[in-house]
């Protein structure tokens, strides 16, 4: 056998060696991005309350949370080409986020880096069609902060004409993206959601759609102080129901 046969065969074993490609479900993905987001909604949202102690806690977690899920499916979709630029990109995001808040300092731009995380994620499952519950919460994310932008530290005699267009503008689209997200699939086993979780999860959906009409209402009737009170509940309740999908127990033990 010619030495240049027998070098590629080798290369050629090696390669099945090195980068083995397994095939996954998209029900374990799906399964298996829900572990990983109980760890990385709490370091998200701690970052953002700007918690020392409690971000440092949850980046342990989220460290190793993603260093296991991207040893197992960082292969894992080899016709997008996009995918393993994004799994290198989110954990330089996830480092840089980590070195942050280890120096203890300027927890929003860590917050930053993970905010970045939700959406490179989002975008890679969507290109390869992966219907993650989630991602119907991050959509409704964007536009639910442009409204909640809109009229943060407004008051009636300050909420501008234009503000009020501004609204009347985007609610279609949060109306829209939220009514979405009530008809998504949500197996709660899935997602590791007790039944108290579901339960709750429904309730506070519920509360967001009424939300979502009285503020309609107040638009309707032009009722500035009720269009700001309506506007900003929107924040919280979405914060709840986020939430659901992280797992802060751990961090108390």
């Amino acid at each position: 056998m010619k030495k240049t046969e027998l070098f590629l065969m080798v290369m050629v074993g090696l390669s099945f060696v090195l980068a083995p490609l397994t095939v996954y479900s998209q029900e374990a993905l799906i399964k298996d991005t829900a572990v990983f987001d109980k760890a990385y909604i709490p370091a998200l949202f701690l970052t953002g309350q700007g918690k020392i102690q409690e971000s440092k806690a949850s980046m342990k977690f989220l460290k190793e949370g993603w260093a296991a899920f991207k040893k197992k499916y960082y292969a894992s979709q080899p016709k997008d080409l996009q995918w393993r630029k994004d799994m290198d990109e989110v954990e330089e995001l996830i480092l840089s986020a980590d070195e942050t808040v280890a120096s203890g300092q300027d927890l929003p731009s860590a917050h930053e880096d993970l905010e970045t995380v939700r959406t490179i994620l989002m975008d890679a499952r969507q290109r390869n069609k992966i219907e993650y519950f989630p991602d119907t919460l991050t959509e409704f994310h964007g536009v639910m902060e442009e409204i909640f932008d809109t009229v943060d530290k407004k008051k009636p005699e300050t909420l501008s004409d234009k503000d009020i267009e501004t609204l009347k503008d985007l609610l279609p689209d949060a109306q829209e993206v939220w009514d979405t997200a009530k008809k998504a699939k949500f197996d709660a086993a899935l997602y590791g959601f007790k039944p108290e979780q579901a339960q709750k999860m429904k309730t506070l959906h519920k509360e967001e759609e009424n939300a979502l009409v009285a503020l309609n209402g107040a638009l309707e009737k032009g009722n500035k102080a009720d269009i700001i009170k309506h506007a900003l509940s929107l924040k919280p309740k979405f914060i709840a129901v986020y939430l659901l999908f992280g797992d802060f127990e751990r961090l108390k033990k």
